[in-house]
């Protein structure tokens, strides 16, 4: 198994260019979902300073960015201000703008030509070739130009933006940039602004090809002890917390990102990665929902086009589909998917987002919408672009295929498995792509494994279900959240249990809520495992803890065909 849901859940594309199978998948969402860089190319030709066409208002934002612009002008100073929250949220797009605009009130402000070439640099999410480093260069450059009356501490961020954007390279210089703000960071340690930027630093050269990301975790921790509401610092350290594995440790942080505002809302989303990873299903709901509204919000005070930012309104509505079916919310995941078919046409001509963003609605159908809505819900448009296409087709005959689960009719259920391996089989199968591949064959094996236990064929039910589970490990599938719906070892453990493997079962369920924590369905089914094995204080104890997690019909009736 390549990496585990927590280690590999990194935000997006940001995935470790050591694992050739994640490599391939960050290049392929790259290609899929931004077109950023000609936005920004775009605002770069506004040499001369001018004000923003339409320009975003000023508004509240719930956190500080503990730093200051060297200028007297009040408003420059706010536009500088909201510029840098808004790198903070991930809206570099948007940033741009502010600090251009700061930049025209008061042209002699260096740090705001500073803070333009950070926005114009490289994050974890966006790499070369979606970053400009001619653009960020000219920025640095004109903030050198004017860093003579500055103190040491920005005259430190800017050699260090300088040393990032070199003006006669041909790309960013991310170690050399690691090392200055690293500099900075033993020169000014009270300074909080000054770790954050260096654990930043770091961990955008980990997503360009991998570091240690020890001292990132190190700075990043003394500013949450001494300001545990810093957003900035929350938000970089649950990105770190899924790199080295460790979810728990932003824990105590992530739900004062609630609270951020509407131009942030990305970091109300984070909170979601931390809940999702400890089980909290319905936490990871609430902040999908509260960050899709805001983002409506947000929208509406006409920004900067970012096919970024929309990426990650797309990626909001998939992460609480998803985190809804792990506890059974039917209406929540319906609710997400109704609102996600509407607002991502596949013909959008802005941008192209993640094919397994499309198939996140048929999963929730297939699971929780009225059966003959299901059987009567029409294919996908043959207009839609190959790998979309493709996809969403078999995640159409996954969908039918559980609702013939749902109404015990295995021979329908084995229709629709056929069905994906005929797609896979043919000319639709090669747009897939890997990621696509895996979900259509995960999909495939899953239906298998249901028709075999609605004919009560425990031994085809258990190799159906392993295969599924082999190809999510196998095919780096656990991350943000997991494309396909649910660990299938949960399904492969069930069928062990009506074959009479009990002890076997039940080290597939441990194995299986080390990821998945709080999986109601898991948690039931080694409820019953316990019981089997002549433990049933423990059993008990489990399945109580399982009806507490689970949001759905009741477990105890729920057919063990549907685990």
């Amino acid at each position: 198994m390549v990496g585990s849901l927590r280690g590999a859940s990194v935000a997006l594309a940001a995935l470790a260019a050591a694992l050739p199978v994640q490599a391939v998948e960050r290049a392929e969402r790259y290609q899929a979902a931004w077109s950023l860089a000609r936005c920004v190319s775009a605002a770069a030709e506004q040499e001369g300073g001018s004000a923003p066409a339409r320009p975003f208002q000023l508004k509240e934002f719930n956190y500080d960015t503990r730093l200051r612009a060297d200028t007297a002008n009040a408003q420059a100073q706010a536009w500088f201000q909201q510029g840098l929250r808004l790198i903070w949220a991930y809206d570099e797009a948007e940033a741009i703008r502010n600090f251009r605009e700061a930049q025209r009130l008061d042209p002699d402000c260096a740090m705001c030509h500073w803070g333009e070439a950070l926005a114009r640099s490289p994050t974890l999410n966006l790499q070369p070739p979606y970053v400009d480093v001619d653009a960020a260069a000219a920025a640095a450059r004109r903030a050198a130009a004017r860093a003579g009356r500055l103190g040491p501490r920005d005259r430190g961020l800017i050699n260090a933006i300088l040393i990032r954007a070199p003006a006669t390279g041909t790309a960013f210089d991310n170690e050399g940039y690691v090392r200055a703000m690293a500099a900075l960071a033993e020169q000014f340690p009270q300074e909080d602004a000054v770790l954050v930027l260096a654990s930043d630093a770091q961990i955008v050269r980990w997503a360009a090809g991998g570091a240690p990301l020890q001292q990132a975790q190190s700075w990043l921790e003394t500013v949450l002890r001494r300001d545990p509401q810093n957003k900035a610092a929350i938000h970089f350290y649950i990105h770190l917390s899924d790199i080295v594995d460790k979810p728990a440790l932003p824990l105590p942080f992530a739900g004062t990102l609630a609270d951020s505002g509407a131009g942030a809302s990305h970091l109300v989303h984070m909170a979601s990665h931390t809940f999702y990873n400890k089980g909290r299903f319905a936490d990871a709901v609430t902040a999908n929902r509260k960050a899709i509204d805001l983002y409506g919000e947000y929208e509406k005070q006409a920004p900067a086009f970012s096919a970024y930012r929309r990426y990650l309104y797309a990626h909001d509505h998939h992460y609480a589909i998803e985190a809804a079916m792990m506890r059974g919310d039917g209406r929540n995941a319906i609710e997400v998917a109704d609102l996600f078919n509407e607002r991502f046409p596949a013909k959008d001509p802005l941008f192209r987002i993640r094919a397994a963003h499309y198939a996140a609605p048929y999963f929730a159908y297939g699971r929780h919408a009225p059966v003959q809505t299901v059987l009567a819900l029409r294919g996908p448009a043959t207009g839609w672009s190959g790998d979309v296409y493709a996809l969403a087709a078999a995640a159409w005959h996954y969908a039918r295929g559980e609702a013939f689960a749902r109404n015990g009719d295995a021979a329908g259920v084995t229709t629709e498995a056929r069905a994906i391996a005929t797609l896979r089989d043919g000319p639709d199968g090669r747009a897939l792509g890997p990621e696509g591949a895996a979900l259509a064959t995960i999909s495939q094996r899953v239906l298998e494994g249901r028709a075999a236990m609605l004919r009560s064929d425990y031994a085809s039910a258990i190799t159906a279900y392993r295969a599924a589970m082999t190809e999510q490990g196998n095919a780096g599938l656990q991350f943000d959240p997991p494309p396909f719906w649910y660990g299938v070892r949960r399904s492969l453990a069930a069928a062990m249990l009506k074959a009479g493997d009990a002890e076997g079962a039940k080290r597939q369920l441990l194995a299986s809520l080390a990821m998945f924590q709080e999986d109601g369905i898991a948690l039931w089914t080694l409820g019953l495992a316990e019981i089997q094995l002549g433990n049933p204080d423990a059993g008990k104890a489990y399945q109580a803890r399982a009806q507490r997690a689970w949001a759905g019909e009741s477990l105890e009736r729920m057919p063990i065909a549907l685990f």
